[in-house]
């Protein structure tokens, strides 16, 4: 069994990019469905990856991540780019999200989102139809 998943997921070496699929309760809508990183380290057989916004938190196995057959990312450049930051996955699927996070804000105000005591209206954030419609009363 060992000796199948060996030959089946060969072994990657530093500096490859990679690619790891995002869970879809980890990503918006519109969101891409992989996101690229490179490996940094390996170590007993579990890959230290980085992308472009920071280093990933956790370690992957080799089956978790797919080869990409060309290095679309330079090492180098994006650890400098990352910095010192450790991201979870879902973090780093909505800094590289053109649509911005999953998930929504919801307004538990009962003033009517009159002052900026309110989240949404201190955010200059429109509060949901269903809920309140303060930005007709503007």
């Amino acid at each position: 069994m060992m000796k199948l998943s060996k030959e089946k997921f060969p072994q990657l070496e530093i500096g490859t990019t990679v690619r790891v699929t995002i869970p879809d309760v980890d990503r918006a809508r519109g969101s891409p469905r992989n996101i690229l990183a490179v490996v940094t380290q390996v170590e007993h057989d579990l890959y230290k990856l980085c992308t472009e916004h920071g280093f990933l938190k956790y370690n992957y196995t080799r089956q978790e991540i797919a080869a990409c057959e060309e290095n679309l990312l330079d090492m180098y450049n994006v650890i400098k780019l990352a910095g010192d930051r450790q991201l979870t996955l879902r973090e780093a699927a909505s800094n590289s999200s053109v649509a911005g996070p999953q998930g929504y804000q919801r307004c538990h105000c009962k003033t009517g989102c009159n002052n900026k005591r309110c989240a949404c209206r201190g955010a200059e954030k429109l509060c949901n139809s269903k809920i309140m419609s303060w930005e007709y009363k503007l």
